[in-house]
């Protein structure tokens, strides 16, 4: 499969390329491949090399031949190859993480999703849990690494995201987020916030990273220096090229001096809203034990229904509700005892006495029951 063309370029990378280019026209059927990263879309060609060691039945054959892909990547790196250690890297990370394709026309069809299904190696012990998933961290490590050599820093960032998923306890991969975020010139200061909080958590992890702590003071004096300057320059909006003048300072304290009044207003609405919000959590049909001790103390019965009812139409009134129609009461009063022999009962001025006597008891009820249930929301 591996042919090689004049200019050295394996078979697998130009059919890569290839199917790439005829994907792009259709690309919303491959909206899933799309949104991996690229060192994970690389693996759906792989090399006769890559295949061979997939092939390996033990883990341990395996992972040594990943481990020596690393290990090539290693040595490029050192020597400034990047390229081609991304590439190391890359074909080490396919042994264990790869997308399979299904579809033999993918040539001329470009890559759809039903035809795509991600591999991931499931180890069959702790041990090899383990393993993997050390090697995992390190070699995701390496391809942020190397990726921000490239200026590749969108990639960076992917790598970052697979380690901390796989061990949010390596504060290596949170430091290089961090690089990766700010690296760009056009970072903006979201991506300011996001590095700092990437570079607290390294340091949270392991306080002795001296790089990390380093790149987070300077991230807080960037921070710091910037807002000094939005100041300065929102400052100079208003005063530059003007001269003023006693009576405009004038103006200017007393615009201030109403603005502080104006906060004070604010302040006493805000304390009165909420006084009116423990107020309005009086519930007289489930009392509290304080309620009942304090009813109990001013003879009222706050079993009684009626009683409750009055209350009630009572605090509905107070908090703005619609107007309470003490007749209706009245006549529910005068409905309910209508069974009672009372040869008073209808006449309009006894009903109007009455109701006038039950309004007034009530109402020095609800008042005192009211700002006992206050003072003791108050005081708890």
């Amino acid at each position: 499969m591996d042919k090689i063309d004049i200019d050295g370029t394996p078979f697998s990378v130009l059919l890569d390329r290839a199917v790439k280019i005829k994907s792009s026209q259709s690309a919303h059927l491959a909206q899933k491949y799309n949104a991996l990263p690229d060192f994970v879309q690389s693996s759906l060609f792989p090399s006769d090399e890559v295949i061979n060691a997939r092939n390996l039945c033990s883990f341990t054959e395996r992972f040594d031949a990943a481990m020596a892909w690393k290990e090539d990547g290693n040595a490029a790196y050192r020597e400034g190859r990047f390229d081609v250690a991304l590439e190391k890297y890359k074909m080490s990370l396919t042994l264990f993480r790869y997308v399979e394709n299904s579809n033999p026309n993918i040539k001329n069809e470009g890559i759809k999703d039903e035809y795509l299904r991600e591999i991931m190696y499931v180890p069959k012990n702790n041990d090899e849990e383990q393993q993997l998933h050390q090697f995992l961290v390190k070699l995701y490590n390496n391809l942020a690494l190397t990726s921000l050599k490239r200026n590749d820093h969108r990639t960076a960032i992917q790598a970052c995201d697979c380690a901390i998923k796989v061990d949010r306890q390596n504060d290596k991969s949170f430091y290089l987020r961090a690089q990766a975020r700010i690296a760009p010139k056009s970072a903006s200061a979201i991506d300011e916030e996001l590095a700092m909080m990437d570079l607290r958590a390294a340091v949270t992890i392991n306080p002795h990273n001296k790089q990390a702590r380093k790149q987070l003071q300077e991230a807080r004096l960037r921070i710091r220096s910037q807002r000094t300057l939005d100041k300065n320059a929102f400052a100079g909006l208003f005063n530059r090229g003007e001269v003023y003048d006693t009576n405009e300072l004038d103006e200017e304290k007393d615009a201030r001096r109403k603005c502080l009044e104006n906060d004070r207003i604010k302040v006493k609405e805000e304390s009165l809203k909420s006084r009116d919000q423990v107020v309005n959590k009086v519930d007289f049909r489930n009392p509290t034990e304080k309620m009942l001790a304090s009813a109990d103390a001013m003879g009222v019965d706050l079993s009684d229904p009626q009683t409750i009812e009055m209350l009630e139409q009572m605090q509905k009134e107070k908090n703005g509700g619609a107007e309470v129609c003490y007749d209706s009461i009245e006549e529910q009063q005068t409905i309910s005892t209508a069974e009672i022999p009372n040869k008073y009962s209808s006449t309009r001025l006894f009903k109007l006495v009455r109701g006038a006597t039950m309004l007034c008891v009530a109402l020095i009820v609800y008042i005192r029951l009211l700002n006992s249930f206050v003072q003791n929301q108050m005081n708890a």
